[in-house]
């Protein structure tokens, strides 16, 4: 039975006496029975959602104010830095002020967002996040936007978070780039470049590539080059392809690493690590140098035709 309110409780009793008083049959067990039911408060037992302070009150929601963004499906960026801007909106989806208190954290493809620690929004209902690095296939970045609220006149705090994914495609034009574009220094004090291709097109019938990379030697070293050809990377996504890498030559301010491939393999398409070149920092390094791919380097075809390169890329070495 629903709960009575005391109005009704006072109307009830009022009912069973004229009963009692008009002479009508009714058991002493109905009287206690009905009274047993009545509720201990006055506001009939029920839940109000529209109540902030109600224990079953239901936080609202929140969707991007950005064209083309949203929580419900992943999105992509054409730039390397993202600002996300939202407002609060009711089950009607119509703007609301509420007032929530938000922190964020994100994760890259290669991360975990579980090891992340929450950041405070420093803005309200804005967040900005710099130096994204490229994403390929299937990968995306992870961000949770997490809101808490609590209701006026109460200290039991609500909360809720919201979760999104998005992918990175800064680098549009066809040519080798830096992921990052900002290196920092590994735990051992150096500091490594990894060198990707993009935007690679199956009808380019790419098989073979000289990296030119330009760097101040009077502030770095290098230590270590490595190029991908392992089964499952850009270079040989099946397993079938051989790699055939020459060893690099290094020079006063500049190395080249050329590399091939050879065999059966499917042919190249869209983007992928290629190598990653280790720098140590000498005693001069100021603390921030930048490297660069030099616009002698080369693709080649399997006719051995050049491949239009045509964009050249640069990174920023940042202690």
């Amino acid at each position: 039975m629903e709960y009575l309110t005391m109005n009704t409780f006072k109307k009830h009793i009022l009912f069973i006496l004229l009963l009692l008083i008009s002479g009508s049959m009714i058991s002493c067990d109905t009287i206690i029975s009905q009274i047993n039911e009545l509720p201990e408060t006055e506001d009939d037992g029920a839940s109000n959602s529209n109540d902030p302070t109600d224990p079953d009150y239901k936080l609202p929601g929140i969707r991007f104010i950005n064209a083309g963004f949203s929580l419900d499906n992943p999105f992509e960026i054409t730039q390397r830095e993202i600002t996300l801007e939202w407002d609060v909106i009711n089950e009607e989806g119509s703007s609301i002020d509420f007032n929530f208190q938000y922190s964020y954290r994100y994760a890259s493809p290669e991360e975990n967002i579980q090891n992340k620690d929450f950041q405070s929004v420093e803005e309200f209902q804005s967040i900005t996040i710099s130096n994204l690095i490229e994403t390929f296939g299937e990968n995306y970045y992870t961000f949770e936007i997490y809101a808490e609220y609590t209701p006026p006149n109460s200290t039991v705090l609500k909360d809720t978070t919201f979760t999104g994914q998005f992918s990175v495609n800064a680098f549009q034009s066809r040519g080798f780039l830096f992921n990052p574009q900002v290196i920092t220094s590994n735990n051992d004090g150096t500091y490594t470049a990894k060198v990707y291709l993009d935007e690679i097109q199956e009808s380019d019938d790419l098989t073979a590539f000289s990296l030119v990379l330009n760097y101040n030697a009077v502030f770095l070293a290098v230590t270590d080059v490595q190029v991908f050809g392992e089964a499952g990377s850009f270079l040989n996504p099946d397993g079938n392809n051989t790699l055939i890498y020459v060893e690099p030559e290094i020079t006063s301010n500049f190395i080249t690493i050329e590399a091939g491939i050879a065999g059966s393999g499917v042919t190249l398409s869209g983007g992928g690590a290629v190598c990653e070149v280790t720098f140590t920092p000498t005693g001069s390094f100021p603390g921030s140098t930048a490297l660069y791919i030099h616009n002698t380097s080369v693709l080649k075809s399997s006719e051995g035709f050049d491949i239009d390169i045509l964009s050249y890329d640069q990174a920023n070495v940042v202690q």
